[in-house]
């Protein structure tokens, strides 16, 4: 069920967005900061986001959208519709260059392995600490605990696999291709057994009695026909992915192609964040493009409020004298040694 919201301005609004078109996600409220003009309306985290100032938000991708709230200077108008069921997960950005503000949180992606099925409610739902889990200066993974059904575990897509060959025998399996008694030698794979003649690649027919193969919409083939007519391409080395594939950024990519831009480090299980079109993992993004606060030297995260002043950026709650310690935030300061003083120890001695 759809429904309009109204905030007057202006920004900072209060709630940030996950998704987008280039994430082949539905733009969605992933979060809302408590006593924002965003948490004072109607709108709640995991609705669905259907148009922004009249605009249908089904063609924009996550920095448009960004970018069309941030224009609106006087008023926000959302059309919002109730959750229906994605995955997401939060992560922050270095702040704006701008005086007394609250930071942007940036898009954050992360890979699907295949054969992965996204969970029925986002984390934000279903899980009451999580806006704690995320709080601005937390650094935490989050691990969530599955119970697998017994037996082996399912395989990845385009893994590949041989055949194993058993005796004639007091045995007698049916065979997964005729449905008949096997008598004499049989092959046992993908847990059914097989006359050795029947077992054969259902494009060439190639026995793949002796050879690998990959299991496919439910038939066999040999690696040359996988290859040839299933087996995805990598965005890096342009190869085809025989094996476990990752899917990120709308494209496909051998596990260990999709790696940090800086560091060379596979992702693994990791989020990575996106900077100029390239993919960083956590550590080398902070690094390279995250702005540290001043006064204690920590990363200026989404969400947190901070200051420009004396050429730096500072957390709102580390702009404070420093002889006394008292807040400056909206206080006249004065400087000496590129240190803020309040007025009573301006003239302080060896600050």
């Amino acid at each position: 069920m759809a429904y309009s919201v109204n905030l007057n301005g202006p920004g900072p609004w209060g709630f940030r967005l996950q998704g987008g078109k280039d994430f082949n996600m539905p733009l969605t409220i992933s979060r809302i900061t408590p006593g924002s003009k965003a948490a004072q309306s109607q709108m709640n985290q995991g609705d669905l986001v259907v148009a922004i100032d009249g605009v249908n938000t089904d063609s924009m991708t996550h920095l448009e959208a960004q970018n069309k709230i941030k224009s609106a200077s006087h008023n926000l108008s959302l059309t919002l519709q109730k959750y229906v069921g994605i995955t997401s997960t939060l992560s922050p950005q270095p702040a704006a260059a701008a005086a007394q503000n609250t930071a942007t949180p940036a898009p954050v992606h992360s890979y699907t392995p295949a054969n992965t099925e996204p969970a029925s409610r986002p984390p934000w739902v279903t899980d009451d600490s999580f806006s704690q889990k995320f709080a601005p200066g937390k650094s935490t993974t989050t691990v969530t605990k599955h119970i697998l059904p017994r037996g082996p575990p399912a395989l990845a897509r385009g893994t590949v696999q041989r055949a194993e060959r058993f005796p004639a025998s007091s045995r007698t399996p049916l065979c997964g291709h005729c449905n008949s008694i096997i008598r004499g030698p049989f092959l046992v794979a993908m847990g059914r057994s097989w006359h050795p003649e029947e077992f054969n690649c259902a494009y060439c027919k190639t026995s793949l009695a002796d050879m690998c193969f990959v299991e496919e919409q439910n038939s066999v083939y040999c690696e040359r026909c996988y290859e040839q007519f299933f087996a995805p391409t990598c965005a890096r080395c342009h190869t085809k992915i025989m094996g476990e594939v990752m899917h990120a950024l709308r494209q496909t990519w051998h596990t260990s192609c999709f790696v940090c831009a800086a560091c060379k480090k596979p992702f693994g299980n990791s989020l990575f964040h996106m900077e100029d079109g390239e993919p960083y993992c956590e550590k080398d993004y902070i690094a390279l493009f995250s702005t540290k606060c001043h006064g204690c030297d920590y990363p200026v995260e989404a969400g947190d409020k901070f200051i420009e002043a004396l050429g730096h950026t500072w957390h709102d709650t580390c702009f404070i004298c420093a002889v006394c310690h008292v807040n400056l935030e909206g206080q006249p300061f004065y400087s000496k040694k590129d240190k803020p003083l309040c007025k009573k120890h301006a003239h302080a001695i060896n600050v």
